[in-house]
């Protein structure tokens, strides 16, 4: 697989949302020979943009990831970042034309398309990463050496919290795009993910059972309060409502998140206008949301570590908080306050090391892009490739089940 031509790799995108043009800006800092030749994306502003800053003729864009591959020839890879429900058909067509992919997460969003694209990969022996980027963070992969270098002695539990905004949640969860399953696919696949890859691969051993519970607890009908309104733009209660729709969108710079969110145009009676007849708008009580908005998974593993990873949408900040105790020590982990604390039982006092982010929108795509194309171009291993994938998201699937079929499930059972 070591490849020496000085020929450009020619590389197409699926999917010209945040997450596709972000990785694919990164090529160009590439040290490798790398060109994007082609994108495929349904929404046409979306193409068009994207077209504009990569310089891509007409004919080099298509409306999906079907016309691209049906008709783009002269391609050796592809980045795939479509909805998370959408990975496997445009995966398995490229993989067919013998390219190699870097796949946003999750590989797939049922643990049958995971399988059926790790076989694809392996018959075709072309290299798929997966973009799992909590291990390519500066602060996870501090959080890990940490542990390995055996400071706390050996891990016992860990105790893992995804805490998401209460209002960054009812915008994304409640009101937006990733509100209903149907339209994308369970909230622990889609948001913690991450979380559960990153436990698995800080610890050593497999895991061997897991639990969850969780459900859809408070944005519901049952809760709205009484005289509220079905949208908040003629709502009695709106001047006192946490979640009002139009406190939260007219009350910043409407070029700026979260209102740049709900309408295209970015002026205030834009805004009012998404407000009234956009999703953006309802009440949400009554936003016909269906994802949990709290769960909890509960995992053991070879050798007796015990996890508890929990997703909520009631948090007053945002990040992920996490707390490892080992026989020698514990250390805590805030992403929020960006620090880790290392309290060594033998120590008075304990140690915080600053793990402060840039504040750049994901820096380490630059890393898993990188990692990538070393991959395709000098053989090195893949971060996340299918198999590893596959791996850590069967947790995800399994906890899932636990929680639809209240029962402990057995990885025996996946895996």
């Amino acid at each position: 697989m070591h490849i020496t031509s000085k020929i450009p790799l020619r590389i197409a995108v699926i999917g010209a949302g945040v997450r596709g043009t972000s990785l694919a800006r990164q090529l160009s800092h590439s040290q490798y020979p790398v060109s994007v030749v082609a994108v495929g994306e349904p929404d046409d502003e979306k193409r068009e943009n994207f077209a504009m800053e990569f310089n891509l003729s007409s004919e080099s864009t298509y409306k999906g990831w079907e016309e691209l591959s049906r008709n783009l020839h002269e391609c050796d890879a592809a980045i795939i970042a479509t909805l998370d429900n959408q990975h496997t058909a445009p995966a398995i067509a490229c993989l067919e034309k013998n390219w190699h992919l870097l796949i946003e997460k999750p590989l797939a969003d049922t643990f049958e398309d995971c399988l059926l694209i790790d076989n694809h990969q392996k018959n075709k022996k072309k290299v798929v990463a997966v973009c799992h980027t909590l291990r390519f963070m500066d602060a996870y992969r501090k959080l890990k050496e940490l542990p390995d270098s055996g400071i706390i002695g050996k891990i016992i539990h860990i105790e893992h919290m995804e805490a998401i905004g209460n209002l960054r949640f009812a915008h994304n969860y409640v009101r937006g795009r990733w509100s209903k399953e149907s339209n994308n696919t369970f909230l622990l696949l889609h948001k913690c993910c991450h979380d559960i890859d990153y436990i698995n691969w800080l610890i050593k051993e497999p895991c061997r059972r897991v639990s969850s519970f969780g459900s859809l607890q408070y944005f519901t009908i049952a809760n709205a309060p009484e005289g509220s309104s079905d949208r908040c733009i003629n709502c009695k209660l709106s001047d006192t409502c946490i979640y009002s729709a139009v406190r939260i969108y007219t009350g910043g710079q409407p070029g700026e998140w979260p209102a740049k969110d709900i309408s295209r145009e970015h002026t205030p009676a834009s805004k009012i206008e998404a407000i009234k007849n956009g999703p953006f708008g309802v009440c949400v009580w009554r936003a016909d949301n269906d994802v949990v908005d709290h769960q909890t998974v509960l995992m053991e593993f070879e050798g007796g570590t015990t996890v508890t990873c929990t997703l909520s949408g009631y948090s007053g900040t945002n990040g992920r908080r996490m707390r490892l105790q080992g026989t020698e020590g514990e250390m805590l982990f805030d992403e929020a306050n960006g620090n880790i604390s290392v309290k060594r039982f033998a120590d008075k006092e304990p140690v915080y090391i600053d793990i402060t982010p840039t504040g750049a929108y994901h820096p380490e795509d630059k890393d898993i892009v990188d990692n990538w194309l070393s991959s395709i171009f000098e053989s090195t291993p893949v971060a996340v490739d299918t198999r590893e994938a596959l791996r850590t998201l069967a947790v995800v699937f399994a906890a899932e089940i636990s929680r639809m079929e209240k029962r402990v499930v057995e990885m025996s059972e996946l895996l």
